[in-house]
């Protein structure tokens, strides 16, 4: 598993962004940043990505119990050694809540997202055993901040999905 390159700025946003308070306010806004960087640059770019050096998707899903589209910007989990796997982790900025878009991909495992200029349908599982503690190695060789938010979340497990593209 090759970790990703980024700048020591880059690094220092990481660290920034992963401490309680950063997170917090963040999480309030930035998505709304993201989301927007995303859709116009089809989602080859986002905020995240600039100022941090973390790659973002944009995922839509069912709402559990709306039925409604929900689109929201998510960090993207890559192995270079496995590119065509997409994973996403729970991590909610390290908040005990874990996110709405996992309840919806439970009860609809159906989804897309928009990386690299294009739109992509998956289908979505959750990883369990060694996938799990793999692609965990993944989230927090992605985000120095993966190993504070899991000690943030308390009891709360953060589930990992792995979204696989529909052929």
């Amino acid at each position: 598993m090759a970790k990703k390159q980024v700048s020591p700025f880059q690094l220092l946003m990481q660290k920034v962004v992963a401490t309680p308070t950063v997170s917090k306010m963040f999480s309030a806004f930035w998505h709304h940043l993201d989301r927007a960087c995303l859709r116009l640059s089809k989602g080859k770019t986002s905020f995240t990505g600039i100022f941090a050096g973390m790659p973002m998707v944009l995922l839509t899903t069912t709402g559990a119990r709306s039925g409604l589209t929900r689109t929201v910007p998510v960090l993207c989990l890559r192995d270079a050694e496995k590119p065509e796997i997409i994973a996403i982790a729970t991590a909610n900025w390290g908040s005990e809540k874990i996110p709405s878009w996992y309840y919806n991909l439970k009860a609809t495992p159906q989804a897309s997202i928009l990386l690299d200029g294009r739109q992509r349908f998956c289908n979505a599982r959750e990883a369990r055993g060694e996938e799990y503690e793999y692609y965990w190695k993944v989230a927090e060789a992605t985000f120095i901040g993966m190993k504070h938010y899991r000690q943030r979340v308390g009891k709360r497990r953060i589930p990992i999905m792995i979204l696989s593209e529909e052929v």
